[in-house]
């Protein structure tokens, strides 16, 4: 009897790690870790130290219990805070925590609305806020919105193709961009355009009314592909703190309208993205 309750612990044990590992690790989570767990550390033990087959239901029942018991705890735990909602399940999103609260580990927002982390190109208003008159924040604001519409009226044609959908929305702001999306991504990166540091920078940048492309060539990604992948990033919200609002298409499938660009890439490319902007003529 004991035996087969240890076994039904131990399965309950690795059953809220297996949920641990699927909710929380940061990058993707392939199936050979959960096996793993699940069958060489879990099972694995099992038959080593109590030779009857038999406990193999007890483990699994106590693997069950577990999974689903973690769920179900936080399931109760979202339900009474006022942070979290059911979305949290889905992606993630949360109600962004105001002051004094602190996570750590979180970067903190920028100083101001106007700052940005890297230098702007000749031409540009200033990066801080004393230098801003009324009309130039009033200037850089229609610009946001002025490639918010292009990408709207864009999208629905060139969703299929995230260099056409990219290429189409400069020509209508009066930027030329050519080529698929590996030619995109060096373009962004020569005269005329200023890198910038990360996707904060780049939804710093949009906010302001530059007209930001973030991209990453088919040969950087983590599995080498023919294809490259470029968007638009535009003025909204950033997501975990690092992936801003953009709008992109997708080759041989559908894109996606003003969604953070963790959705655009794999969890193993996002953080790979580079990102460029200009000043909208």
């Amino acid at each position: 009897m004991i035996a087969y309750v240890g076994a039904t612990c131990f399965g309950a044990l690795v059953g809220w790690y297996v949920y641990y590992i699927n909710r929380y690790r940061r990058s993707d989570v392939q199936l050979g870790d959960l096996t793993t767990v699940v069958g060489v550390i879990g099972g694995g033990v099992v038959t080593v130290l109590f030779k009857d087959p038999k406990l193999f239901g007890a483990y699994g029942l106590g693997l069950a219990l577990g999974f689903f018991g973690y769920f179900l705890v936080l399931i109760a735990l979202v339900r009474r805070s006022k942070n979290f909602d059911s979305d949290w399940f889905l992606d993630g999103r949360r109600t962004r925590p105001t002051e004094p609260i602190y996570i750590p580990g979180d970067a903190p927002p920028p100083a101001s609305g106007f700052s940005i982390p890297t230098a702007l190109p000749p031409g540009l208003p200033s990066a801080t806020a004393s230098a801003l008159s009324v009309q130039a924040f009033q200037a850089v604001d229609a610009n946001a919105d002025r490639i918010i519409r292009a990408c709207e009226d864009a999208w629905p044609t060139t969703k299929g193709d995230c260099s056409a959908f990219v290429r189409d929305v400069a020509a209508d702001l009066g930027i030329t961009l050519e080529g698929n999306a590996d030619a995109i991504v060096d373009r962004i990166a020569g005269a005329g355009w200023q890198a910038l540091a990360d996707g904060r920078a780049a939804k710093v940048a949009a906010d302001q009314g530059l007209f930001v492309v973030g991209g990453l060539k088919g040969s950087d990604q983590q599995e080498p592909s023919a294809h490259g992948h470029v968007v638009v990033v535009v003025a909204g919200p950033l997501a975990r703190g690092l992936y801003p609002t953009a709008y992109w298409g997708r080759l041989g499938g559908v894109g996606e309208r003003a969604k953070t660009v963790n959705w655009a890439w794999r969890a193993a490319d996002r953080d790979r993205v580079v990102y460029a902007a200009r000043p909208v003529p």
